[in-house]
């Protein structure tokens, strides 16, 4: 059985918004200057695969909100 990947949003202590990635195959990050920008990033990636959790974590890593995004054919999405 396959793990579910699950993409992080938080904000670090210098005030850097950053999307982290795992999954069984990858491991990615990408820094964004605000939140929209990362929350934007997150749910496009995640629209793209099979399966995938977007997570927003609090400083001390508590989860705020997640969503489980389920895609049969992640063909069918259009990415930019």
């Amino acid at each position: 059985m396959k793990t579910t990947p699950v993409l992080s949003v938080t904000l670090s202590k210098d005030g850097v918004w950053s999307v982290n990635e795992r999954g069984p195959e990858r491991i990615a990050v990408a820094y964004f200057p605000n939140k929209w920008g990362a929350l934007k990033h997150a749910v496009r990636v995640a629209r793209a695969k099979r399966r995938c959790r977007v997570a927003v974590l609090e400083r001390d890593g508590a989860v705020r909100v997640s969503h489980d995004y389920d895609n049969p054919d992640p063909a069918q999405v259009e990415t930019p």
